[in-house]
C-alpha cells in the first residue's frame, strides 16, 4: 500500500529529500533492483522510518518517480521560452533542454530501463506522461494561431507522437553502449518533431 501523503516539519521534509537521493543512488548501482532496508542501510536508519516516510517500496517509487519528473519539469519542460522566438525556435531548446537533462540525470537510464517495469512506476508515469502531452497540445495551439503551425495538425495527436517518440528514443539512447551523443539524439528527435507538427526541419516553415 502506498502512503497516504504526510505533512512534514523542515526538518521531516529534509529527511524524507535524502532517503530519496539515496534510494536513487542505491537503483542505480544494483540497476533498478533495490529494497527499503537496503535504502535504510545506505542512508544510516532504521528500516522503519523508511517505512514511516513511504510506507512501503511501492510508496518509495512513486517518490522517485515525482522527484524526477519535478527536476525534469523544472529544468526542461516547464521552462518558460515563449520570449524565444517563433514556435520551432523555443520548442527546439526545451527539446536540447530534455534530452540533455536525461543525458545528464544517471536516473533516467534506470527509469526507463529496468524501473519501467514496475507496476507502480507505469501508472505514475502514464499521469505524468498525459500532462506532458495535454501541455505540448496547448503549445500546438499557440503555434497555430500565431501561422507558425498549419492549422489542420492534430494538436492532441501530435503532442502524444512528440513525447512518445521522446520516450522511446531516450529509452534507447540512455540503453546503449556506447551511447550515442546528445546531439545525435536532438537531430533525430527534432526531426520527429518536425514531422508530427508539420514543418521542415530545415526552414522550420510548414510544409
Amino acid at each position: 500500500m502506498i502512503a497516504k501523503p504526510i505533512s512534514f516539519t523542515p526538518k521531516g521534509q529534509a529527511t524524507r529529500a535524502r532517503l530519496i537521493s539515496v534510494a536513487q543512488d542505491v537503483a542505480i548501482v544494483n540497476g533498478g533492483h533495490f529494497e527499503l532496508s537496503e535504502v535504510a542501510a545506505a542512508a544510516g536508519v532504521v528500516p522503519s522510518l523508511v517505512h514511516r516516510y513511504f510506507g512501503s517500496k511501492a510508496g518509495l517509487v512513486t517518490a522517485l518517480v515525482d522527484d524526477f519528473f519535478a527536476r525534469f519539469h523544472a529544468e526542461a519542460l516547464d521552462v518558460p521560452l515563449d520570449d524565444k522566438g517563433t514556435w520551432a525556435e523555443h520548442e527546439r531548446i526545451r527539446l536540447e533542454l530534455g534530452v540533455r537533462f536525461n543525458f545528464a540525470e544517471p536516473f533516467s537510464a534506470i527509469l526507463y530501463g529496468p524501473l519501467a517495469r514496475e507496476p507502480e512506476v507505469a501508472r505514475k508515469e502514464a499521469a505524468r506522461i498525459a500532462l506532458v502531452v495535454d501541455r505540448a497540445a496547448r503549445s500546438i495551439r499557440k503555434g497555430q494561431k500565431r501561422g507558425e503551425l498549419p492549422a489542420h495538425i492534430d494538436p492532441g495527436l501530435a503532442g502524444a507522437a512528440m513525447f512518445g517518440a521522446m520516450r522511446q528514443v531516450m529509452t534507447e539512447a540512455l540503453n546503449r553502449t556506447p551511447r550515442p551523443t546528445p546531439e545525435a539524439v536532438i537531430d533525430v528527435l527534432w526531426r520527429q518533431v518536425c514531422a508530427s507538427v508539420g514543418i521542415d526541419p530545415k526552414s522550420n516553415k510548414p510544409v
